[in-house]
């Protein structure tokens, strides 16, 4: 079978002397990935998040299958941040998406994120962290924080429960507060301030919610986590 389409390129490894392995976030596709055989004259200098077209074939999807990608556009920023941020967010797509399965919202969201034109760190990590909270909502964990879950107010909420992702106030949840997330401030103003320890807190609790995803909290993720010492040197 033959599969023809495009999408962003999120990471390769070494196979053997003279060829990778390519793993593709594809617009209608979802994650696949590929070998990509590589000549002498002919070497990858793909980055994370490059656009691409390809073709990937192999007698059925689930073989490893060859990939011959042509790559289209660069980003647009380059600096050492977002290259973080992309090593991240595609760390992050390569742990969780199934192979094969498309997603039209989280597609166009890592596509979103990595057209980001201001060369800002403030704006750069908040697009990140606002980028996380949209992938675990389409993993299944929202962090609805609008409403307190119990008495249905609005705009009263102080916690977040790590059982469920759901939000209450503080009068709900101040007796199991040791328990319970405290709404670090950046997520109610929706990003808007560049009071950084607010973001590492948002970060530590998405981080929650991935580990419990995976149920094996001795995986790690390397380039969130260099991400997050960038983040507390601020």
């Amino acid at each position: 079978m033959k599969v023809e389409d495009e999408g962003l390129f999120l990471y390769s490894k070494n196979f053997g002397e003279s060829s990778k392995i390519l793993y593709i976030l594809s617009k209608d596709n979802g994650l696949l990935k590929g070998l990509c055989r590589y000549s002498k004259n002919k070497k990858s200098n793909l980055i994370n998040f490059d656009k691409i077209k390809f073709i990937w074939s192999s007698r059925n999807k689930d073989s490893l299958g060859f990939v011959n990608v042509e790559p289209q556009q660069g980003n647009s920023i380059d600096n050492y941040l977002f290259s973080i941020i992309k090593a991240s967010a595609s760390e992050l797509c390569i742990k969780f998406l199934p192979l094969w399965e498309k997603n039209v919202e989280i597609y166009n969201n890592v596509l979103e994120l990595s057209n980001l034109k201001k060369n800002i760190e403030f704006f750069l990590i908040k697009k990140y962290v606002s980028w996380e909270i949209e992938f675990l909502k389409n993993l299944g964990y929202q962090l609805d924080i609008n409403f307190c879950s119990v008495s249905g107010k609005k705009g009263d909420t102080f916690f977040i429960s790590p059982k469920t992702g759901n939000a209450v106030s503080f009068d709900v949840g101040e007796k199991y507060s040791k328990r319970l997330f405290k709404i670090p401030l950046c997520m109610k103003e929706n990003f808007k301030k560049d009071f950084y320890p607010d973001y590492c807190e948002a970060l530590q609790i998405t981080g929650f919610f991935f580990f419990k995803i995976l149920e094996n909290r001795k995986q790690k993720f390397i380039f969130r986590n260099q991400l997050i010492s960038y983040i507390k040197g601020l």
